[in-house]
């Protein structure tokens, strides 16, 4: 009789072990991508979202969802025309409650744009910044729902297109000086060096800071999800299995 117990007791375990592994393992990485990170007053621009690093098992997603945030002071109300699913995902956008919605009829195994929003920004901001999100994401299939990270972008408004610098003036002007003082042609030229050099270094410190942010964004650890099903049929085994057992024991009783 402890033999079967004892059987039993390890089937569960086994089981329960499986179900927890498979729960472990499903999960997904959601992105965000803008067109420009510094955008002209009174200017569009977009957000394109994706998925990445699907470990969801067989069945892929087919269903996404989470909730939409932006500053309102910085750019201007979107509509549900603004947001366009990609790779014949459908989109709703709820208003209300900033929630998007995407489906598709085809079940997603790899990499995959999701969906773009097209933002624009307001006029007399230059200078400031906003921050645009989407949190709460949940993916599903036929077999599970799996959470991932919330993401999210910042976007400077400036007067000048993102990528523009001011290295043309600073060699005309070195080239000027240098025409019209002679003398001083040295001390001029090692200045302007400097500032040359130290400004090209500060864009190499920001293209690298740029950089390492947008690798961790992108290799951020996702959220695994927990479907309701795999709760309900491990409650079920422990329940099947002290059936099981009082029956064997009930029935041992009866034997004596």
């Amino acid at each position: 009789m402890k033999s079967k117990l004892l059987s039993i007791i390890l089937v569960m375990f086994v089981m329960i072990f499986m179900m927890t592994m498979y729960v472990s393992a499903v999960s997904f990485t959601a992105t965000m991508t803008p067109s420009a990170t510094t955008v002209k007053e009174a200017t569009e621009f977009t957000i394109t979202v994706k998925v990445s690093n699907l470990d969801v098992g067989s069945n892929g997603i087919n269903s996404l969802e989470g909730y939409l945030k932006y500053d309102t002071d910085i750019f201007e109300t979107i509509s549900e025309s603004s947001i366009e699913g990609l790779n014949s995902w459908s989109a709703k956008f709820d208003e209300t409650t900033g929630k998007i919605s995407l489906t598709k009829n085809t079940f997603v195994t790899s990499t995959q744009e999701v969906f773009q929003i097209t933002f624009k920004t307001k006029t007399d901001v230059s200078g400031e910044s906003g921050t645009i999100s989407y949190s709460d994401i949940v993916a599903s299939n036929s077999e599970t729902t799996i959470s991932a990270t919330d993401i999210s972008t910042s976007i400077a408004v400036g007067n000048s297109a993102e990528g523009n610098t001011n290295t043309t003036p600073i060699t005309n002007n070195t080239v000027t000086i240098n025409a019209i003082t002679p003398t001083t042609n040295n001390t001029t030229n090692n200045t302007n060096t400097q500032n040359t050099a130290n400004t090209t270094n500060n864009q190499s410190v920001s293209s690298y800071v740029n950089t390492m942010t947008n690798t961790n964004s992108e290799n951020q650890m996702p959220e695994t999800g927990v479907d309701d099903t795999v709760l309900m049929l491990i409650f079920g085994v422990i329940a099947i299995a002290m059936i099981f057992y009082i029956k064997i024991e009930k029935l041992n009783k009866d034997l004596k």
